[in-house]
């Protein structure tokens, strides 16, 4: 796949902000909402999507059957997507094929109405504070019959915030002693008040603006049997009731059967209440009989089985054997596009050397992105991506608000580097590596998803280029997405970086490689960085990037967001006068990789990759021969 003007079924997957943590990050991809997985074009911020009617439940028998085969290489760890221990990618992909919410997001990142019975709208009240009303489409129901109504709004909300303070005009929820496993309560943590005013209509109030409103109810858990967060946290793991059956489905599947190493296996919901999202072929059932998701570590084991039918789909990160060995073979469908993915190298500020801001900067100053993206990049995606590298973390390369901001560093600049590293006292030693009378030698381990073939090339590279400066850069990676629950996200890790080292321990890790996945509002990037969020793993702590987050989140115009979220952006991408910041260092936006077997498969169905989105977004559509 060269520069794969090949691509025959480019679907445009456009993320744009949510956080989650993707292990191939993605998968590296972890869910911060930053998951954290990627392609052109963005709509504007604040900009509808384009109207959708609501569709007619359906009993019809589906057209066709058989088992679509899904071959990914990460198994997550249990089903407990909300746990910060485990919020990657790959569970979210399999929760959008069960639970639906309020919106759903489509292919150019925006929002559609998906449970709704067409948009609801927010209403500014004269007071600061803001009630969103809205109405569910009528006659819905979830797998099991049961009625799904504003009941499962209010007990989904009560479900998040139980254990939290009530928010108060003047002051959000305190969630400090919340019950539920939820990393980040941004924007539940402000409803003031909410009411069912009918089985179908509901209005919430939020005690100010909140950009990202409709990312609110993303997903609504069933009432009827899952009536407080504790009854959540114990069986969201396995997906099982008490009684053995399957949590109830809204989406198009039911989850059926886990053999932990092996497969997760759905069945298709023949009560399912029909697809509203301007991408879908079928709005009625799904097509085919269920869907099997095979974990298969090894990349030429994915793209043997593909070749073979063995396995229909693959979306996951890019492997440079993905372009070589399917993107000539007619057989296949491929679609890579950049969203809003980032790949980048993250830093533990508790680390007695990257606590100094001169060793982080050190750090940029080797590092070459260009070399990164020519070497292992435009090789498979040609021009789709900046040739000089990503600078950002809010807004990406091909959104109009984008700043590289850390372009100061572009290239090898080592004389610079090691000005840096001098500065504080650090002296090279004869084997070309730095130290310090006190810390030591200049030596990080850096890890990520272990068995990512372009992960690990991309580690090398980095690797080489930091010991020409003097840095010693020790790989230490852990196979799959075991990574994220050993390392950057193991509970230990988190509870040093939110306490600054007072709890926890501060030495598991010191440098992490994934990528963060976001989706349509920006404002989700926040939780990775802001001090009490649950999901930040770097020891970050800043007061005036906390205040300045709530501003944005607050901002009520569309242009002046988009310039808050930019500056906000720098506080984590650039050196501060206080020496804080320079947190990490964005590496590129990422395409993640979509390709299925259009021998076996007559109809695909549209993949939009944003963190609550994926392969399974349009399960209903996709179609055998």
């Amino acid at each position: 796949m060269r520069t794969n003007r090949r691509l025959l079924g480019l679907l445009g997957v456009l993320l744009a902000f949510t956080l989650i943590a993707t292990a191939c990050g993605d998968d590296s991809e972890t869910d911060a909402t930053p998951t954290a997985t990627d392609a052109p074009t963005t709509t504007a911020a604040g900009e509808d999507p384009p109207a959708t009617t609501a569709a007619p439940a359906t009993t019809e028998a589906p057209a066709s059957g058989g088992t679509l085969i899904w071959a990914h290489e990460q198994e997550p760890p249990d089903m407990a997507l909300d746990d910060p221990n485990n919020n990657l990618t790959i569970t979210s992909w399999i929760w959008r094929a069960m639970l639906e919410g309020l919106y759903g997001i489509d292919s150019t990142t925006s929002y559609y109405p998906q449970l709704l019975d067409g948009e609801a709208s927010i209403a500014d009240n004269g007071d600061g504070s803001f009630t969103v009303t809205g109405a569910l489409r009528s006659g819905l129901v979830w797998s099991d019959g049961d009625p799904l109504d504003t009941a499962d709004i209010l007990g989904t909300h009560a479900i998040i915030i139980e254990g939290c303070t009530t928010a108060t005009a003047d002051e959000n929820a305190d969630c400090t002693d919340a019950v539920y496993n939820l990393g980040d309560r941004t924007g539940s943590d402000m409803i003031t008040s909410i009411e069912a005013v009918s089985d179908t209509e509901f209005s919430y109030t939020l005690n100010a603006f909140f950009a990202g409103w409709k990312g609110l109810f993303d997903r609504l858990f069933p009432s009827h049997v899952i009536g407080d967060a504790a009854t959540a946290n114990d069986l969201f793991p396995e997906w099982n009731l008490a009684s053995g059956d399957p949590i109830p489905s809204s989406g198009a599947m039911i989850f059926d059967n886990w053999e932990r190493g092996v497969a997760v296996e759905l069945v298709r919901n023949d009560s399912y209440n029909g697809s509203t999202s301007p991408d879908a072929k079928n709005p009625g059932l799904a097509f085919v009989d269920g869907v099997r998701i095979n974990f298969v570590v090894d990349t030429d084991a994915q793209i043997n089985a593909l070749k073979t039918g063995e396995a229909h789909v693959i979306m996951t990160q890019p492997q440079l054997a993905f372009g070589d060995r399917l993107g000539t073979d007619s057989n296949i469908t491929l679609a890579a596009s950049a969203g809003p993915v980032f790949e980048h190298w993250g830093f533990n500020l508790l680390n007695a050397h990257l606590a100094d801001s001169n060793v982080r900067e050190m750090l940029l100053f080797l590092l070459d992105k260009s070399e990164v993206m020519s070497a292992l990049y435009t090789p498979l995606f040609g021009d789709l991506l900046p040739a000089e590298g990503l600078g950002g973390t809010y807004w990406l390369s091909n959104q109009p608000a984008y700043t590289n901001h850390q372009s100061d560093y572009d290239g090898s600049q080592i004389e610079a580097a090691q000005a840096k590293a001098e500065a504080s006292g650090y002296v090279l030693g004869d084997d070309g590596i730095y130290e310090h009378p006190t810390r030591g030698r200049l030596t990080l381990r850096v890890g990520t998803t272990g068995g990512n073939g372009l992960r690990e090339l991309q580690q090398q590279l980095i690797q080489a280029q930091m010991l020409k400066g003097g840095v010693e850069i020790v790989i230490d990676n852990v196979p799959g997405g075991a990574y994220f629950g050993e390392r950057p996200f193991a509970e230990a890790a988190l509870a040093a970086s939110a306490s600054l080292g007072a709890e926890g321990d501060p030495d598991i890790w010191d440098i992490t490689q994934f990528a963060w996945v976001g989706g349509p509002w920006p404002g989700g990037q926040t939780v990775a960085y802001k001090s009490d969020s649950g999901d930040n793993p770097y020891g970050y702590q800043n007061a005036d990037f906390d205040a300045k987050a709530d501003e944005c989140d607050s901002t009520v115009d569309e242009a002046a967001s988009a310039t808050c979220y930019d500056e906000l952006d720098a506080f984590v991408t650039q050196l501060q006068a206080d020496g804080s910041g320079l947190v990490v260092m964005p590496l590129t936006q990422k395409p993640s990789f979509y390709a299925y077997n259009s021998a076996e498969l007559s109809q695909n169905g549209v993949s939009p990759d944003a963190n609550n989105s994926g392969p399974l977004e349009n399960v209903q559509d996709y179609q055998f021969g």
